[in-house]
């Protein structure tokens, strides 16, 4: 039997795994849409009609103590669109645990649907780092990945097709995800992600309305879409991926009857819809994240 301090070394680890596998591409984490589940293009056009750049600033408590800080900035153009979240461990877990992250996704617009072009993820652990890339054909296809790790390059070009087929990076999906819901103001949808490893299906279900008030903790009062969020997997998954990263986070929550909830409001009048707020309850403790602050630029 483990020991307490290695116990809370997993607990903590679980922790910062889990909030960046959600990572707001839920967030937060997801796809040619328009070509799944039967939903019609015309839902999920890329309706942006003037350029707007958007940051949106949040703290993430594990267990009632600080954990993580993240940011979450598109720019959207009528054409086009750059995505980032940047993620870091803050607070004693920061110290314990000193872990970064940073994803951007640069795409167009094309027939009103959101297309990729290049996505890039970056993490570190300590004095470890892994950065990977993948590039896009112009209709939205996989063409390779890139990973750099431990002084060793990856390169791989040919990917069986239920890997990559319809499928887009987190932060696209994220965007189509944010669309979709604007534009039916329903939590809804089954969104196809591969993350260069794996394929899996983010489905939305609507949890109905709550009115969130404003707090020590949180930036926003308001109306909002509760969506309870499922990861089903399709390929690419190990049988040890079920004891870590998302599919732990959600065997946990399976396990309590009490599925990730992401809250999800307009902050502007023509604004896309974002997350508010995002909960996993564990049997580790429940885990929150919430909106801290807005900048428009």
């Amino acid at each position: 039997m483990p020991h307490r301090p290695q116990q809370k070394r997993k607990m903590n680890i679980f922790f910062i795994k889990s909030l960046t596998s959600l990572s707001f591409a839920a967030v937060l984490s997801l796809h040619s849409i328009a070509a799944h589940a039967g939903f019609e293009k015309a839902s999920l056009r890329y309706d942006i009609e003037a350029p707007k750049k958007l940051g949106l600033n949040y703290d993430v408590y594990a267990g009632g103590f600080k954990a993580l800080a993240a940011t979450l900035e598109m720019d959207l153009d009528p054409k086009a669109y750059d995505m980032s979240l940047k993620a870091k461990t803050q607070g004693t877990i920061g110290s314990l645990f000193p872990w970064e992250a940073s994803y951007a996704t640069s795409g167009r617009a094309t027939d009103g649907a959101p297309v990729p072009t290049l996505h890039t993820s970056r993490s570190s652990w300590k004095k470890d780092e892994k950065v990977t890339e993948m590039q896009f054909s112009p209709k939205g296809d996989v063409l390779k990945t890139t990973t750099h790790e431990n002084n060793t390059t990856k390169i791989k070009k040919d990917f069986e097709p239920e890997l990559t087929q319809n499928a887009v990076d987190m932060l696209t999906g994220a965007l189509q995800m944010f669309q979709r819901t604007g534009q039916t103001s329903k939590c809804e949808g089954s969104f196809p992600v591969f993350d260069g490893k794996r394929r899996f299906n983010i489905t939305l279900q609507d949890d109905g309305m709550e009115t969130l008030t404003k707090s020590k903790y949180s930036a926003y009062r308001g109306d909002t879409l509760r969506c309870t969020l499922k990861v089903e997997p399709v390929a690419g998954f190990k049988k040890d991926d079920a004891k870590r990263g998302w599919m732990a986070v959600q065997n946990h929550t399976e396990a309590r009857k009490k599925p990730p909830t992401l809250w999800m409001a307009q902050l502007e009048e023509k604004g896309p819809m974002v997350p508010v707020r995002m909960e996993i309850a564990s049997s580790y403790g429940t885990v929150v994240a919430h909106l801290t602050g807005m900048q428009n630029k």
